[in-house]
């Protein structure tokens, strides 16, 4: 495949709430609102305009799990940062859920939950 083909990836996340969702993940993240089709999603795009985030008002959110591995991985993707302690302050002072930070095969990282306990990694 020519590799121009694709130049982006969209992540879907279900919420309860889109309107406190929408606060959460531009207070948060800084995320760009892209598109808005209320009441039903919003979409955001991330600073490099590869990724985007479309949040999607659900009904009866159940948070998947990730399948037992050797790899310990426990979610379904990451955030990359350059500075995972400078990233683990910064949200915990937004008043963010994370974990506390964890050593991973060579690198470090932690969790962050969302306002509906939706699971991103950090690491670094």
């Amino acid at each position: 495949m020519d590799k121009s083909l694709l130049d982006g990836v969209g992540v879907f996340v279900p919420v309860s709430d889109l309107a406190a969702s929408t606060k959460w993940y531009r207070e948060m993240f800084g995320f760009e609102l892209l598109h808005q089709d209320e009441p039903e999603a919003n979409v955001f795009i991330m600073g490099n305009r590869i990724v985007t985030f479309c949040l999607v008002k659900s009904n009866e959110i159940e948070q998947p799990t990730f399948p037992r591995n050797n790899y310990s991985v426990e979610h379904y993707f990451n955030f990359h940062t350059t500075d995972v302690d400078k990233a683990h302050q910064y949200f915990i002072d937004k008043g963010a859920n994370v974990s506390k930070i964890h050593q991973y095969d060579g690198l470090r990282g932690f969790n962050l939950y969302d306002l509906d306990e939706n699971e991103f990694g950090v690491v670094g």
